[in-house]
């Protein structure tokens, strides 16, 4: 028998946080919206239901919680350097963090391809939907 610690609430709350961040700031600035949509429908970013080899443990969602955070990371440098090119550690290390996710059942079937060129006009566009209104009569 093993005894094992089950996660926080704030661990799942930190980890529904992250998955909407890729949502809400990373996605955006890659694909459109269209594919974004088509993301959620299939479960990007959500446990596989069919293997569930994500089983909510303390060790588990740390594990989710880093990798998410290390493919956050990962994404904001090559976009602030605007940088077509990563070098081959942080590509290493963008791809052993996926096959981590994977790994615990969270379904992301990117590579980093999919992330090597930032989408301008998609980019332009979230950036205007971005901008807080100051009043209600500026529309």
């Amino acid at each position: 028998m093993k005894t094992v610690f089950s996660s926080t609430e704030e661990q799942e709350q930190e980890i529904a946080r992250l998955v909407s961040r890729f949502y809400e700031t990373v996605f955006p600035k890659y694909f459109p919206e269209s594919e974004i949509l088509h993301f959620r429908k299939i479960g990007v970013l959500e446990p596989n239901r069919s293997t569930p080899t994500y089983l909510g443990t303390l060790r588990d969602a740390y594990q989710v919680m880093t990798c998410l955070h290390v493919l956050h990371s990962i994404l904001g440098k090559l976009q602030e350097e605007d940088s077509i090119m990563m070098d081959s550690s942080l590509a290493e290390l963008f791809k052993h963090n996926i096959t981590l996710l994977n790994e615990y059942g969270i379904f992301f079937p990117f590579y980093y391809d999919h992330f090597s060129r930032v989408n301008h006009e998609v980019s332009n566009d979230m950036q205007m939907m971005d901008i807080q209104v100051a009043n209600q009569y500026l529309v």
